[in-house]
C-alpha cells in the first residue's frame, strides 16, 4: 500500500485537482485540514481517494511548529493502516515520479522546480504555465515505512532517513504555489509576511506587487519545462 499525506489550509482553488493527481499514484490519502475557512474540508471529504480528513480547529501562530505538527498528525493517521510507503506532498505540488524497483530502494529524492505567471499565461489556468525558474531543489518525497521514519522538529519537509535507506535521486516536481493566480499570489506573500519569522517575512514582504514575473525570484531568465534537466541550477 502507497499512502499519500498531506496539509492544507484554504486550497479550494486546486485541491480537486491536486487530489485527482495522487489519487493516481497513492492508495489512500489522509489529509490534514489546517484550519480551513473555505469548503476545502468538504472536497477532501467527498474526493475517492482520500482515506480520512483530520480537521484542525485551532490556528497555531507557531508556523515553525504547526508544519511539523500538521505534517505528524498526517503520518500517523495513514500509519493506522499500515502503509508499505509514504508519499509525503503539498496541494501545489505534481510529480513526474519515475518507475523503479521498490525492492531496491527505500526513499525516493525528487527535483522541484517553481512554476510563475507571466504576461502571457496570466489568463490561464495554473497547470497551463509555460515558464518556471531554473533554480532547483532537492526534496525526499518518498519514503519506505517503518518506526524511525517521522516528523520531530520544527519546519521539518523532509523526514530523517535512518541509518542504511537506500535513497534513489530521479523523479521531478511541479511546483505550482507562485503560479496559481495574482490574487493568490498576493494572499501568500501576506500569510508569510504575517504569520513567519525571518528570513521568511522580509522575503516575501518584498514580493508584494511582483506575481507577473520575467526572471525567477532568484534573477535567472525563465526556463521550459523540458529544459530542466540542461539548463536546471541547484540551490544550496
Amino acid at each position: 500500500m502507497i499512502a499519500g499525506i498531506t496539509k492544507v489550509r484554504n486550497e479550494s482553488l486546486i485541491i480537486q485537482d491536486t487530489l485527482d493527481h495522487f489519487g493516481e499514484i497513492c492508495d489512500a490519502i489522509y489529509v490534514y485540514d489546517d484550519a480551513s475557512t473555505d469548503d476545502t474540508p468538504d472536497i477532501c471529504k467527498s474526493h475517492p481517494a482520500v482515506e480520512k480528513v483530520i480537521r484542525g480547529v485551532l490556528w497555531d501562530k507557531n508556523r515553525f511548529a504547526a508544519e511539523r505538527f500538521n505534517r505528524q498528525a498526517a503520518l500517523t493517521a495513514a500509519n493506522v493502516d499500515h502503509p508499505e510507503w509514504i508519499v509525503c506532498f503539498d496541494a501545489d505540488e505534481r510529480f513526474e515520479l519515475p518507475d523503479f524497483d521498490k525492492t531496491k530502494f527505500d526513499a525516493v529524492r525528487m527535483k522541484l522546480f517553481d512554476f510563475y505567471i507571466t504576461e502571457e499565461d496570466v489568463h490561464l489556468k495554473y497547470t497551463e504555465r509555460r515558464w518556471l525558474g531554473p533554480e532547483f531543489r532537492t526534496i525526499t518525497m518518498m519514503y519506505r515505512n517503518g518506526p524511525p521514519i517521522a516528523f520531530t522538529i520544527p519546519d521539518q519537509r523532509e523526514m530523517r532517513l535512518p541509518a542504511g535507506y537506500r535513497t534513489l535521486n530521479a523523479g521531478f516536481v511541479k511546483h505550482y504555489g507562485k503560479a496559481i493566480t495574482v490574487e493568490q499570489w498576493e494572499e501568500t506573500c501576506d500569510y508569510y509576511a504575517e504569520w513567519f519569522p525571518e528570513p521568511y517575512k522580509t522575503k516575501w514582504a518584498n514580493r508584494r506587487g511582483k506575481a507577473i514575473h520575467t526572471e525567477s525570484d532568484f534573477g535567472r531568465p525563465l526556463i521550459t519545462w523540458e529544459q530542466k534537466e540542461t539548463h536546471g541550477v541547484l540551490m544550496l
